[in-house]
């Protein structure tokens, strides 16, 4: 109440000093010494209506502006009113001020005026009816408030942008290419629009992937849900799923459905998944059918197990360097092994004399850090490896890996990889190199108080503490062959 006083006192004491200067007019006239009914004592006479009745319409502007509309209206909607909507009752105020002024400050009929008023505005708005439509639009876009400034809309047909501003005219739309669109009031209130900030600026993004009729229903599922599961962003607004949305000549159509945060974030979010559902596909061996048309030179696939599981072999950097017939050798040896989401592959504190290649899905490692509680430090992704250092040098297991989702990992053991070693023992240096880069990023991820000079002697002295640890556990000699 303080607020609407202190906020409208100048507007009403001028209305207060005007309407007493009309009381006391005859007594200014006399003390001017004004012949009542004279020109000059009319001027002031009407000045002093005039300056009563322009001060009533300021009062009750001032009274609108901060008891209605930034007072019972704001709290009511919980924003303040549209200023479309404002600035026309203000309009319609100063209108009925003037007609008021020429009716009883200068006491001329205004019911002509009024008529000629009509018929010119008749004239004007058939001449001006888009631009008056386009008022009249916008009017009605900011009563119903379908988006408020600031959200991302997709006009129909056409492309998608941040509200930036409203006129009477026009709305204003920041495309994501940096252009600055203005649309029509009037043809925008006649469009169909996608709001992405209404009900809630979370919303769920789609991917379409043809897959051929070879590739199982569980191993898409795992392909495609670990792609979009390892990016933050979608990991915590909600779990991703998978749907069969048609078959073609290619194979089997699969859409990938997830929620990203905001609209803004689309694009990056959407890149990403994209980029792991490669990988995904890389490590998993499928390939992505071609149109018949283009299919004219086969695209070989390898036909069994072994195959497969030596083509994915050969993919991890662990064991780049190995020959086709050591490939081949491992493979046959290697064992698939199907994990459900949440079940623990290795648990940490456990002996062990594997290592597992994770081919589909996405795996979390787990180390407890002394309280009993496990952390979670890291995600595996497929084409990536754990439990080497319990292969290479039977250590035991360091910590606790377990499925994300449901996921397909290869076993290599000992007995599989120790012929191999034996009779090329020059692969432990290679390999120990690998292991001691591999611990070295993981142990300085996100520490840059290491000079490079001090990271490359200490990773030396890593890899030759893992070779001498892989050759005693492998009962290999020190010379190398």
């Amino acid at each position: 109440m303080a607020t609407l006083i202190v906020r409208t006192w100048s507007r009403f004491t001028l209305l207060l000093v005007s309407v007493i200067l009309i009381s006391i007019s005859p007594a200014i006239v006399g003390w001017l010494g004004l012949r009542p009914g004279s020109m000059p004592e009319v001027i002031v006479r009407g000045a002093f209506e005039m300056l009563a009745i322009v001060a009533g319409a300021l009062l009750v502007i001032r009274l609108l502006h901060t008891a209605v509309w930034n007072g019972v209206m704001a709290r009511r909607t919980g924003h303040a009113p549209p200023r479309l909507l404002t600035d026309l009752v203000d309009g319609a105020i100063l209108a009925a001020t003037v007609i008021m002024v020429i009716a009883i400050v200068f006491n001329m009929p205004v019911n002509g005026l009024i008529a000629t008023s009509g018929v010119a505005v008749a004239v004007i708005g058939f001449a001006l009816k888009s631009m008056i439509s386009d008022i009249f639009s916008g009017i009605a876009i900011t009563l119903e408030r379908p988006f408020r400034i600031g959200d991302w809309i997709e006009i129909q047909d056409g492309p998608v942008g941040q509200v930036r501003n409203m006129s009477w005219r026009a709305t204003g739309l920041d495309l994501e290419n940096g252009i600055h669109l203005v649309v029509p009031n009037s043809q925008l209130s006649e469009m169909v629009l996608k709001i992405y900030d209404r009900p809630e600026r979370r919303w769920r993004d789609e991917i379409d992937v043809t897959l051929g009729f070879d590739v199982t229903a569980q191993q898409a599922e795992r392909v495609l849900i670990s792609a979009a599961v390892e990016v933050t962003e979608v990991a915590a607004t909600g779990h991703p799923d998978t749907r069969i949305v048609g078959f073609d000549e290619r194979g089997v159509v699969w859409r990938l459905r997830y929620w990203v945060p905001d609209y803004p974030s689309r694009g990056q979010i959407r890149n990403a998944v994209q980029r792991n559902l490669l990988r995904n596909l890389r490590f998993s061996g499928i390939v992505v059918p071609v149109p018949r048309l283009y299919a004219e030179t086969p695209v070989h696939t390898p036909k069994t197990r072994e195959e497969a599981t030596a083509a994915f072999i050969r993919r991890v950097p662990l064991f780049e360097m190995l020959t086709a017939t050591e490939l081949d050798t491992l493979a046959v040896a290697a064992h698939d092994r199907l994990v459900a989401a949440g079940g623990m592959v290795v648990h940490a504190g456990e002996d062990g004399s594997s290592l597992f290649l994770i081919k589909e899905g996405l795996m979390e490692v787990r180390i407890d850090r002394g309280n009993g509680e496990e952390t979670m430090v890291a995600r595996l992704e497929p084409g990536q490896f754990f439990g080497e250092m319990s292969l290479l040098t039977g250590a035991p297991r360091a910590a606790t890996v377990r499925a994300v989702t449901e996921s397909t990992v290869i076993e290599v053991t000992k007995d599989a990889l120790g012929p191999i070693l034996t009779e090329r023992a020059e692969l432990l240096e290679t390999m120990s190199a690998v292991l001691a880069d591999r611990q070295m990023r993981n142990s300085k991820a996100g520490d840059a108080t290491s000079a490079p000079a001090d990271a490359g002697e200490e990773q030396q002295t890593l890899a030759h503490q893992i070779l001498g640890r892989m050759r005693t556990f492998f009962r290999i000699g020190a010379s190398v062959a």
